[in-house]
């Protein structure tokens, strides 16, 4: 949990007539924040961790792991937008890899890859993973290395 930020104190001067700290989860209504760990970057409802290193695709999903994460999912258009907004990104592993022996694109949390977020051009190989090269996706051998994005939901 290094690093993880699991209690919060929030001073709300003039919203009470003590001025007691409240736990975000003990306001009636909650206070509406997102937390997440230092150095990770917060977007609508999930928190991003860039790497500053290249490693091989299985290698990323083992440290977003580590992290209490997992691999950048692509849910929609808005998400890959704000992605390739994120400055000094060109070779980004993406959670995305072919399973055997169904040749199909997958997640890394299971879920089919929706063919209508953006194109993926390259065969669909055993060892083919999904990257984020410049402004697009492309296919890309598992063993090869690149940076990686890991993220996980943000805290409430």
């Amino acid at each position: 949990m290094a690093g993880e930020i699991v209690y919060a104190d929030l001073n709300i001067p003039g919203a009470f007539s003590t001025s007691k700290s409240l736990h975000p989860s003990q306001h009636p209504k909650g206070c509406g924040c997102k937390l997440c760990p230092a150095d990770w970057l917060p977007h609508r409802n999930k928190c991003y961790w860039v790497s500053k290193e290249s490693k091989t695709w299985s290698e990323s999903r083992e440290d977003c792991s580590a992290k209490s994460s997992q691999m950048l999912v692509i849910q929609d258009k808005e998400e890959m937008a704000y992605v390739l907004s994120i400055p000094q990104l060109n070779l980004v592993w993406l959670g995305l890899s072919v399973t055997s022996p169904e040749r199909k694109w997958t997640w890394v949390d299971g879920s089919a890859f929706d063919e209508t977020l953006f194109q993926l051009p390259g065969t669909a190989d055993r060892e083919s993973c999904g990257m984020i090269k410049g402004n697009r996706a492309i296919s890309e051998t598992c063993m090869s290395i690149a940076k990686w994005i890991c993220e996980k939901v943000a805290l409430k």
